[in-house]
């Protein structure tokens, strides 16, 4: 028998497709990158300051006890740590975890997509939700949330490759996938919720000591943190313990009025109404509707097939059966069957962190939620299925929509691209009224640089400012790798000193959401400027002033 594989032509075939299939992902990935290097967005002087001492310091426990569920997220912090160690307490330790983690999710959603449905539906999902305006911000800030999607995310990835049998060294990869796993709950530790999404991919798909591999890693980073725990906070479960009182933090009369003993459609309600108040939330909400439409339709298909004592279709292929070959093809095949229950899958990927989180948020005990869900960044880790599931579906709508010969072909890829650009367009520009994340100072200021470009030169000894930009604003004191570019001395304002004459005073953000808590500060500090004080310094968006005390 003739072996085709060998063949000049067959053989110089195969690299060259390989090449075609990582050449859109890979572009698609550089484009984001530049995007998110593009638009870092300011520090902020709340939980993203503490995250960055808890990085200066560790391992170490905070002297408020307050903030140690902050410096307990040592898979964010240690990490951060790391690049700290080289680049000092800089611009580049602040953001670069954050853009390593946003690049993982964009390629992690890409593959889903592109393993389960093909290229146009992993490329138009990666670029819807890398896109929405609070993901863009959420890439370059230091938080948890995100991170720890993008973990989990990258795992999901892995896990529909093993299941469609597209990697050599299972074994290998079933590690890597129990060390996301558990790297992800370093970062936020509600992620558990969505971790048996995972073993249900994997269900029937691999023996059962080969799940071993991947359990083995998650264990071993339980008691890592319990061990550590133990040793830093002689409490084994402190993690646990800090985690569960969020809730029950100091909060101002206007914020706790926000989430606690609120009506039950209120917390039922929470996504879908701050999904609503976001630019794109109409597109968003349509995507999640479709996404748990498909789940709903599975669920009326498990439930007649059990009613009916019969068994859905089997995704398992047979012996010396190629695995499911069909998931990676984009014309043609069957609409209905396993396209549908992959779709269906993004609804329980849903459900797995919507009920718990709902529950904790308010519903179980209204006047001691443990978390506040109005917060977006809670339901990160929900983006990634209800686009996926969303565009999905658009997909398959469209590919089951009869139409003339002429047009069939392209009918998914105008539909789902139209919707695609609709979305991605409103979170970039915005409507009337709630404007895009394109022209936000949170991601366009350049203050702060210009400000550090200023007191290189400017010779200055003593500068003041109030507590909030107090706490961010060292990180301007050195370049953005790191070198220290100003050795004077930095003092805040309070009751207990005032600046003398000669001291520069800055004020930063006042009317902006670039960094709205300085904003607030600086009003408080700085209620009225004496006419004795010469201003030194505008920045080119208005944005931060500087005056010399006369």
């Amino acid at each position: 028998m003739l072996d085709t594989a060998s063949q000049p032509d067959v053989a110089a075939s195969a690299p060259r497709r390989r090449r075609d299939e990582f050449l859109l992902p890979a572009a698609l990935l550089v484009a984001y990158a530049v995007l998110l290097l593009w638009n870092l967005s300011v520090p902020q002087p709340v939980d993203h300051s503490r995250y960055m001492d808890a990085a200066r310091s560790f391992p170490s426990r905070p002297a408020d006890p307050i903030f140690n569920h902050q410096y307990l997220r040592i898979g964010l912090t240690a990490p951060t740590a790391v690049v700290m160690r080289f680049f000092g307490y800089s611009e580049v330790t602040y953001h670069a975890f954050p853009v390593a983690a946003a690049l993982l999710l964009f390629a992690s959603v890409y593959a889903i997509g592109r393993m389960l449905f093909g290229r146009l539906v992993g490329g138009v999902s990666a670029v819807v939700l890398a896109c929405i305006g609070i993901v863009v911000v959420a890439g370059t800030e230091l938080l948890p949330d995100l991170p720890a999607t993008a973990l989990f995310t990258a795992a999901v990835a892995l896990a529909v490759a093993v299941r469609h049998r597209l990697l050599a060294r299972r074994r290998l990869w079933l590690v890597v996938i129990g060390v996301l796993m558990g790297w992800s709950y370093l970062v936020r530790e509600f992620i558990v919720f969505v971790w048996p999404l995972v073993p249900v991919l994997l269900w029937r798909r691999i023996g059962r000591w080969d799940t071993l591999w991947a359990f083995v890693p998650v264990a071993l980073t339980g008691v890592g943190e319990t061990v550590f725990n133990a040793w830093l906070y002689h409490d084994p479960l402190a993690r646990l313990h800090a985690g569960s009182g969020l809730g029950d933090l100091p909060s101002r009369p206007e914020v706790a009025k926000t989430f606690h003993n609120l009506p039950l459609w209120v917390y039922l309600w929470r996504l879908p109404q701050q999904l609503a108040i976001l630019p794109e939330g109409p597109g968003l909400l349509l995507l999640l509707a479709l996404t748990l439409g498909a789940g709903a339709l599975c669920a009326v298909r498990l439930v007649r097939a059990w009613t009916r004592r019969g068994h859905t279709p089997s995704e398992r292929p047979a012996d010396g059966e190629p695995a499911e070959r069909e998931s990676v093809s984009t014309d043609g095949g069957p609409v209905g069957g396993p396209y549908v229950r992959r779709a269906g899958v993004f609804a329980l990927w849903i459900a797995m962190l919507w009920v718990p989180l709902t529950l904790l948020g308010g519903v179980l005990d209204p006047a001691h939620p443990k978390l506040r869900l109005q917060l977006l960044r809670y339901w990160y880790p929900l983006f990634p299925a209800f686009v996926l599931g969303g565009v999905a579906v658009l997909w398959l709508l469209a590919r089951a929509v009869r139409l003339p010969e002429r047009v069939r072909s392209a009918a998914p890829a105008v539909v789902v691209c139209c919707v695609g650009l609709a979305v991605t367009g409103l979170s970039v520009l915005g409507l009337p009224g709630k404007p895009g994340w394109a022209g936000s100072p949170r991601v366009s200021s350049d203050a702060l640089p210009e400000f550090r470009a200023w007191l290189t030169r400017s010779g200055a000894r003593t500068v003041w400012t109030d507590t909030k930009l107090y706490r961010i604003i060292p990180i301007y004191f050195v370049s953005p790798t790191g070198h220290r570019v100003w050795r004077g001395h930095l003092r805040p304002l309070t009751g207990a000193g005032q600046p003398a004459a000669g001291d520069y005073v800055v004020a930063y953000s006042v009317g902006s959401d670039a960094c709205p808590r300085c904003g607030d500060a600086a009003r408080l500090a700085l209620p009225g400027i004496p006419s004795t004080w010469h201003q030194v310094l505008t920045s080119h968006d208005h944005l931060l002033h500087v005056w010399q005390v006369g």
